[in-house]
């Protein structure tokens, strides 16, 4: 009895640890590997996410997606000149951008931010022997340094098409220089390809002294630092005072702690939601039908929100011609894909399963991108016309309901990945929609570490699969129509075939000499109002051939805690902490902020 009293006055006063102790509890079912890596190399969400409360960048995004600036004093633009374009005739040699920090930009021990700081990153990102995970555009940058607060970062070979999007990363030299020099000079005479493994070795030693558990980062540059972190427990996250950028009212009205608990399984952590020991979710933390479950639980307690995001779930279909199954069944043939997608009932699904929260999409592009075309060909359900296209490509109906031509039902293979509750869900309607024209799906689905193996995605010239229905993610601000070019623009096939080692991202096989072309020149077209009309044309061209079929884009699950203000994220920006500073409880008076 002893014992059940103890834990309802732990869970009540958990409950109201938040605006009482001016912390926020946020809930995740993952721990980062580390925090702190400012060169990403365990590429992980909630480290993502974690970092934003610790290392805001020169430039960032709001919901909206509009930029501005946070370490950087302004964004830079063209109109402003901090953005130069070098051309030698109509090619683009190269472009640079002057970025200026703000003079009282400076590290938690009270170190200035300097030039010095994205210098020593670049020189990180740069070593061909370390694992970055994306080097590109960073091994063909260089900084040039004006001052100590102002530098130019030129991106050589052609320029950078994102340079006003994306901007180069720091980490405190005067913190990390040392090491890395020894680093350096332990590793320099060791060969790059035989001891590989000995410099990865050596480089995870380096970044361990700064990004564990055991080693906290000795310092951070944004509105909080870590100060304490027991493993497979919790991370608190404390205010840093030297941090430059205040909210409206003053910093005692906001939160002092973050605190992030790890609770691996979803089920508990909702448990902790309806009971009141946290006040918030991290983006990895609820799946979407467990916030469709939560909502009608709020009752004034706690929001559950839907956002959309920048995740689309979709379908690939097969147009491999040398795969014999391809060709009986037309599926290299637009008309066959086009009456496909009019069989889907994508709005009753939506509707179905998600509320309506996840909203049916129709291109490539992100809802939050610039280049979004909304006025594409739609794909409404509707039955009649996919049976009018199929009878048009010959085929008829069998006894059984099922289509026939010259001697071949018309049946395909249906993979998704197994034990994902909802996928299969959508996979079992989309059968009974097809069944409906005539189209028999049979399922087909194997577990994620087997659909994702190169071995199987990117062999579908061998036919291993016809139908595979998983997400593509693409940052909204960066795309550059790498899933559907055929022909890169070094002239590299970007289709998976045994010619090419099986490599590239079109993995249906699709090919447009067209879409090539427009996507070739919107690589290297730097005026915004072009280089959207050549995404425009892309645009209409997907949503004519359906190289993929889109089903519905996805949307983030936001959950807080009634009065927890500015805890929010988007598609544009894809995790909390975009805005850190701001995050308070209106019981302490913080207010509702859109940092521009």
């Amino acid at each position: 009895m002893k014992k059940l009293l103890a834990l309802s006055l732990l869970m009540l006063g958990a409950a109201l640890a938040g605006p009482r102790q001016n912390n926020v509890i946020i809930a995740t079912s993952q721990e980062p590997a580390n925090i702190l890596d400012y060169w990403s190399t365990a590429n992980q969400a909630i480290s993502a996410e974690i970092n934003g409360f610790l290392a805001p960048s020169l430039i960032q995004k709001n919901n909206a997606g509009d930029l501005f600036a946070v370490v950087a004093s302004r964004v830079p633009s063209t109109s402003n000149g901090d953005i130069k374009i070098t051309r030698q005739g109509n090619d683009v040699v190269s472009n640079s951008v002057t970025y200026r920090i703000r003079p009282e930009a400076k590290w938690s021990d009270g170190t200035p931010i300097t030039t010095r700081d994205f210098q020593f990153w670049l020189d990180v990102a740069k070593d061909e022997r370390v694992p970055i995970p994306a080097r590109d555009p960073w091994d063909r940058a260089t900084i040039a340094r004006v001052n100590d607060k102002t530098f130019t970062i030129t991106y050589n070979k052609g320029g950078y098409i994102f340079a006003d999007q994306v901007s180069p990363g720091y980490a405190p030299a005067h913190v990390m220089q040392a090491d890395w020099n020894a680093f350096k000079s332990a590793t320099d005479k060791l060969d790059a390809k035989t001891q590989a493994q000995e410099i990865n070795n050596r480089f995870s030693q380096f970044l361990a002294k700064f990004t564990t558990a055991r080693s906290l980062p000795r310092v951070s540059a944004g509105p909080f630092r870590v100060t304490s972190w027991s493993p497979g427990s919790s991370m608190t996250l404390t205010r840093n005072p030297n941090f430059w950028i205040k909210p409206q009212g003053g910093e005692n009205k906001y939160a002092r702690e973050i605190i992030y608990r790890f609770i691996g399984d979803t089920n508990t952590l909702r448990v902790n939601i309806l009971s009141g020991q946290i006040d918030a979710v991290s983006s990895v933390g609820l799946t979407f039908d467990q916030g469709l479950q939560l909502q009608p639980q709020e009752r004034g307690r706690f929001k559950v929100e839907f956002v959309p995001g920048a995740v689309w779930e979709h379908i690939d279909v097969n147009q491999f011609t040398n795969v014999q199954k391809v060709k009986d069944l037309g599926l290299d043939d637009k008309r066959t894909r086009q009456a496909i997608l009019y069989a889907m009932n994508r709005e009753s699904l939506v509707q179905q399963l998600y509320q309506g929260k996840q909203p049916v999409s129709s291109t490539f592009v992100s809802t939050f991108s610039s280049l979004y075309k909304g006025n594409v060909k739609k794909y409404d359900y509707n039955p009649t016309r996919a049976k009018q296209l199929l009878a048009e490509l010959g085929w008829k109906a069998g006894a059984d309901g099922i289509l026939v031509r010259n001697g071949k039902r018309f049946t395909l293979n249906f993979t998704t990945t197994a034990g994902n509750r909802i996928r299969e869900r959508v996979q079992q309607i989309l059968i009974r929609d097809l069944k409906a024209v005539g189209i028999e799906a049979t399922v087909a689905n194997q577990p994620s570490a087997i659909v994702f193996d190169d071995a199987f995605i990117n062999r579908a010239s061998e036919g291993k699969w016809d139908m595979f229905m998983f997400a593509y993610t693409q940052d909204p601000a960066t795309e550059d129509a790498g899933l559907l070019i055929g022909k890169l623009p070094s002239g590299d096939s970007n289709i998976p075939t045994a010619a090419n080692g099986y490599s590239g991202q079109v993995i249906s096989g699709w090919n447009s000499a067209a879409f090539d072309r427009l996507a070739v020149s919107a690589r290297t077209e730097f005026d915004p109002a072009k280089r959207k009309q050549l995404f425009s044309q892309m645009q209409d061209i997907f949503a004519d051939e359906l190289p993929i079929l889109p089903l519905y884009n996805r949307s983030n699950v936001i959950t807080r805690a009634t009065g927890l203000v500015n805890y929010t994220f988007s598609g544009a920006n894809q995790y909390p902490g975009w805005n850190a500073w701001t995050l308070g409880w209106q019981q302490n008076g913080a207010t509702e902020q859109n940092p521009r």
